[in-house]
């Protein structure tokens, strides 16, 4: 009898041996620091009158993530057999700054299970878009440019383009690679108690990717379905106000080569009905209320009405301004003789600003012209193959001019332009 329990108690310590084995504890550290500068100038003329103003900041600062965003994560996989494997992914965000963990959640950066087999993988939970280079199923950014999302404050080739991120509550179908071939698919059903409903925004994406040789092509198309609830009672009656919600697309095609001595990248974007790029119009991600703080006369509704989510509304409002026209991106890396890679990108985008609001007798409509830059350049030393040094700098421009329904009433002009440079170490484990 004690022989068989001896037995039964080796064989779960052997079983449990072999599943911990299958999975994987893993995740980067990447501190540094940067110097930043931004300065804003504003100015407007109306008839015979001219006013305006110029602000700055320089800040100089240690920093979490200016390369590669600092997180810790398990992963696993199990073997059904035929081919088919079931495997998760759970992967957590932090500031190695600071040691402080994410508000999204614990496992903020991915959450998510798959099915995959001859058919290709399915994947389900929180999980990067396709358009991005995040977790486990972005590949447009990575393929797009060499700096992928960009590093630090300056975003890179997103500087110029309409990007999303993580999503939550989303699925996704990666096909097996047919001569060089590959499909992909994307769904998101919104957030949390609201799926698949229309006061929630839903997304959708497919994309090709095609590779042959040292040469990489892919082309991706999104789908923003906007949510569609109404602004709140209180704000149409304030200002006899109504908004159109409009959806957004995205037509994306990307390329790159390896030459050997240097990688070229490309891409170029359409963007239709944009919400943002890169917080141009909104100056701050995150909620409504959030929005509504960076905004001084939103703000100022919170005393007029004593209620901070009619601010909340108003500052939703904000999503009825879009933005259509296109963005280019183009960039290189080249290994260097004395030992690791320096890289380059810079690009460029040109739209219009549109609003769908009417107030009283007057719709607005068309009222601003935009025009971005960006520039970054960067280079990493590897001293090892988990742990590599980097120095970086980047300049990001942004100007809107009125156009349309505002330039009849105002000749007014914002700029912003940041300049950041940035130096740190990353090590993987």
């Amino acid at each position: 009898m004690y022989k068989k329990i001896a037995l039964a108690v080796s064989a779960a310590l052997l079983a449990g041996s072999a599943m911990a084995a299958d999975v994987t504890l893993y995740g980067v550290v990447d501190t540094g620091f940067s110097y930043t500068n931004t300065r804003s100038k504003v100015s407007a003329t109306i008839g015979d009158v001219s006013a305006g103003f110029t602000t700055s900041t320089k800040e100089f600062s240690m920093d979490s993530g200016n390369t590669a965003g600092s997180r810790w994560g398990l992963k696993g996989s199990e073997d059904l057999g035929n081919g088919y494997k079931v495997s998760f992914k759970l992967e957590s965000g932090f500031s190695s700054d600071t040691g402080k963990g994410s508000d999204d959640g614990l496992f903020n950066r991915e959450s998510s299970i798959s099915v995959s087999g001859p058919f290709g993988a399915v994947y389900a939970g929180r999980m990067g878009s396709l358009i991005s280079d995040l977790g486990s199923v972005g590949w447009y950014g990575a393929m797009a440019s060499p700096f992928g999302s960009g590093w630090g404050g300056i975003a890179g080739h997103e500087a110029v383009m309409s990007m999303h991120g993580r999503m939550n509550n989303t699925l996704v179908y990666m096909s097996p690679r047919f001569s060089g071939l590959q499909f992909s698919a994307q769904y998101s059903m919104g957030e949390d108690g609201k799926e698949n409903k229309p006061t929630t925004d839903r997304y959708a994406a497919i994309g090709v990717n095609y590779q042959v040789g040292n040469l990489e092509i892919g082309g991706l198309v999104d789908y923003t379905n906007v949510n569609s609830s109404k602004v709140s009672d209180e704000v149409i009656e304030a200002f006899d106000a109504s908004y159109k919600f409009k959806d957004t697309w995205t037509v994306n095609l990307a390329a790159n080569y390896d030459f050997g001595f240097m990688k070229v990248y490309g891409a170029a974007q359409y963007f239709k009905n944009a919400h943002d790029i890169n917080g141009v119009l909104s100056n701050k991600t995150g909620s409504a209320a959030d929005r509504a703080e960076n905004i001084p006369v939103v703000a100022s509704l919170e005393g007029a009405y004593d209620d901070a989510d009619v601010a909340a509304q108003v500052a939703y409002a904000i999503r009825t301004v879009n933005l259509t026209g296109y963005g280019v991106n183009i960039g290189a890396s080249a290994p260097v003789p004395f030992g690791g890679d320096f890289m380059i990108s810079a690009g460029y985008a040109d739209g219009d600003v549109k609003a769908s609001v009417s107030v009283g007798d007057y719709s607005i409509g068309k009222f601003a012209g935009l025009k971005a830059y960006t520039v970054l350049a960067g280079y990493e030393y590897p001293f090892s193959k988990r742990t590599k040094v980097y120095v970086g700098a980047g300049w990001t421009k942004y100007e809107l001019k009125s156009k349309g329904d505002l330039a009849k009433i105002a000749n007014a002009k914002v700029q912003t332009q940041t300049f950041q440079a940035m130096t740190g170490l990353v090590h993987k484990f």
